[in-house]
């Protein structure tokens, strides 16, 4: 989603932190259950199934985001070198769904990306070295900040 909009809209975009994700079917390795994908399946459920207004449909969201997350958005080295913002590719040392390869290609088809290695941690970095992921995110945001000129002032009218 960030990428889709940074390509189609930069002026709304600073930039994107984009984690753990591919942009064709070529970046993913095949589906492999573990256990720390077991738990995290474990907890998605639980959390589905208390905020979702549809708790028994987890399943059906579950086989359509993994279609999804299969076909989509499938950028083309031309697609990702027409980004313009300041893009950050943070990648899991030990990520079970995204390939290695993958995120050095992302970083090195968009212009001026960067990438960011998150060691001895899978797909679920956020949730297993928060501090560790939180700063990366924090350097990110730290070295893209928009300049204040950028912002636009506030209406002064009031209806």
């Amino acid at each position: 989603t960030g990428l889709a909009l940074a390509r189609a809209h930069p002026e709304r975009v600073a930039g994107v932190f984009f984690f753990a994700c591919n942009v064709d079917a070529s970046g993913a390795w095949p589906f492999e259950m573990t256990e720390v994908i077991g738990n995290c399946l474990k907890r998605h459920r639980k959390d589905y199934a208390m905020l979702s207004p549809a708790p028994e449909r987890f399943d059906m969201m579950s086989a359509a985001l993994q279609e999804m997350q299969g076909s989509q958005p499938n950028y083309s080295p031309a697609d990702l070198g027409a980004i313009s913002v300041p893009v950050t590719v943070a990648w899991a040392a030990s990520d079970e769904f995204i390939r290695p390869h993958h995120a050095r290609y992302i970083a090195e088809a968009i212009p001026d990306a960067r990438l960011v290695e998150l060691p001895g941690v899978t797909h679920f970095a956020p949730v297993q070295r928060p501090a560790d992921f939180n700063a990366a995110v924090l350097e990110f945001l730290e070295a893209n900040k928009p300049r204040a000129s950028s912002w636009r002032s506030p209406p002064t009218e009031v209806c």
